[in-house]
Parts: structure tokens; C-alpha cells; sequence
């Protein structure tokens, strides 16, 4: 773990269930946990019925639909902020706008035309991707990052996920028309680059 300026860096390795049930910190301090997993896993949200897709399912304790994780494909990420940060927005679906427009800067500087959701949710289905919720980061109005936020008393946790090429898990008939990865778009990068880039913007904010 280390600081840098306001904000702690750390990288947790773990199986997903493990990775969703970490406590939310209350030190007051804005942290960027970076989320390394060995095997796929399917996420369901806090409210979501279980698809019975997957070997490893877990449940998150932040709200939106399931996701799919993929070591191969997904980059995965949590952003918390204490509840006195200037960062801050009691109003929830202004809260994750400084978010989204940060790491579409990213995005952006990678070579790609990307931009935030300003309107609310649109879409719907039981898997995040079929939705674009306010905040989130898009691509010709496709799905780039995908945000879900869980607040305590003392802060917010914004879980954020995106992939190299989009998908599903396997057995999956459903066809998804609003998630892309970086790499459809044309993006010709690794995995590391796109997410070190991400954090060093987040590191700016």
C-alpha cells in the first residue's frame, strides 16, 4: 500500500466473492483498490436474481445488474471516498459523474471518442450492461465502463469495470446491444496500460 497525494493505492489479489466482502474503510481517507482475480465469477447485484450460470457467484452489496469478471478480459477497480470529500454528492446520480468524466478522460487521451451518460438510466434487463446509467462512461452510445456505488455512513464505494472485449458469461443466449470493450472499438493497448492510465487521472482529481 502506498499514498499518494490525498489518496492510497492498494492492490488487493483474492477470488471475487472474497474481493466484494472486504469492508468498506473508514479512515477517512480516498482510496483506489485495484482488483486482481484468478477465475471468472459472476456478480449479482444486491437485489438480482441468480442466473445459475456460474460455478463462482457472488453477491456485491452495491446496487445495478449482474456482471460478468473475466481475468482475461476484465479490468476491476474500486473507488472510495469519505463521506466530508469535496468529491462528494449527496445527490446520488450527480455523485457519479466527477467519476465517469475522469476516466473518460483516460479514455479519451487513449485515442478514444469517449464521454459520460448525462441523462438517467436508459434500458433494461437483469445484466448491467444492458443498461446506461448517469455517470457512466460511453462510446457511440455503448456501455465502456460500467459504475455501481454502495454508501455507509462514513463514505462511497464505486465499484468500476470495464473490458478489452466485451462479453458475456458462456451459455449466455441474451444479446447484449449496448456494452463494447476498448479493444472493439479499436484500441490497440494492454490491459495494464488502460488501467495505470485510469488511475493516474483518478490520482489528478
Amino acid at each position: 500500500m502506498n499514498s499518494t497525494r490525498e489518496w492510497v493505492v492498494e492492490t488487493w489479489h483474492a477470488g471475487a466473492p472474497a474481493l466484494h466482502h472486504r469492508p468498506v474503510p473508514v479512515d477517512g481517507r480516498r482510496r483506489i483498490s485495484i482488483l486482481e482475480f484468478n477465475e471468472p465469477a459472476l456478480v449479482l447485484g444486491s437485489r438480482g436474481r441468480d442466473p445459475q450460470m456460474c460455478e463462482t457467484t457472488t453477491r456485491r452489496q452495491s446496487g445495478g445488474g449482474i456482471v460478468w469478471l473475466d481475468p482475461r478480459e476484465s479490468t476491476w477497480i474500486d473507488v472510495t471516498l469519505p463521506r466530508n470529500d469535496p468529491l462528494w454528492s449527496d445527490d446520488l446520480s450527480r455523485s457519479f459523474h466527477w467519476l465517469g468524466e475522469t476516466i473518460a478522460a483516460a479514455f479519451v487521451d487513449l485515442g478514444l471518442n469517449a464521454g459520460t451518460h448525462k441523462a438517467n438510466l436508459v434500458g433494461t434487463g437483469s445484466w448491467c450492461f444492458d443498461g446506461i446509467g448517469p455517470g457512466e462512461v460511453i462510446l457511440s452510445d455503448r456501455k465502456l465502463v460500467g459504475i455501481a456505488q454502495r454508501r455507509t455512513r462514513h463514505s462511497a464505494r464505486f465499484q468500476c469495470v470495464w473490458y478489452r472485449h466485451f462479453q458475456g458469461p458462456q451459455g449466455l443466449t441474451e444479446v447484449n446491444s449496448k456494452g463494447i470493450g476498448w479493444a472493439d472499438a479499436g484500441l490497440n493497448c494492454s490491459m495494464t496500460e488502460v488501467r495505470n492510465l485510469v488511475v493516474s487521472k483518478l490520482l489528478a482529481a
